[in-house]
Formats: structure tokens, sequence, C-alpha cells
């Protein structure tokens, strides 16, 4: 369930759920029932993609990690940083 307060600019909703894809993309969307239109992107650690974000991309690709979910292409290290 979506929530917020007054005089607070985010909005918290639940249920994000995070993967990737078989070629690395990392999607994000949620089930929030208050979220009406959905919610659904992505992020590309491919330099050539329009949605590519390699700090976005590396900080996902560690949560994901962080809980056994492999990350197809990614590898962390210091160029991943």
């Amino acid at each position: 369930m979506a929530s917020t307060k007054p005089n607070i600019r985010s909005v918290k909703i639940d249920s994000l759920n995070l993967w990737a894809d078989d070629a690395g993309t990392i999607h994000m969307t949620t089930d929030d029932r208050d979220v009406k239109d959905g919610f659904h992107t992505y992020i590309s650690n491919n330099p050539k993609s329009k949605r590519y974000h390699p700090s976005a991309y590396a900080q996902l690709a560690r949560i994901l990690r962080s809980f056994g979910k492999d990350v197809p292409g990614w590898e962390d290290g210091p160029a991943a940083s």
C-alpha cells in the first residue's frame, strides 16, 4: 500500500520487485495496488542504451547479488564502481 505524510516530498511504495533478464538488464516493477497505472522501468549497463546508468546499475546489481540473484554479464569491481 502506497503511503505518504503531509509536508514530506516522498511517497513510500510497497512491493518493489527487482530482477535481471538474460541480457543483464535490471528491471524494476511494483504490484502495489495503489499504483494504478503500474510501474515498470529498467536500467542497462550497455553504454549504447538510452537507459545506461552505470552507478545506479552497479547499486542495483549489488542488491540482487546480495540476495543470491544472478546478474548476467556484470562483475563487481573497481571498474563497476
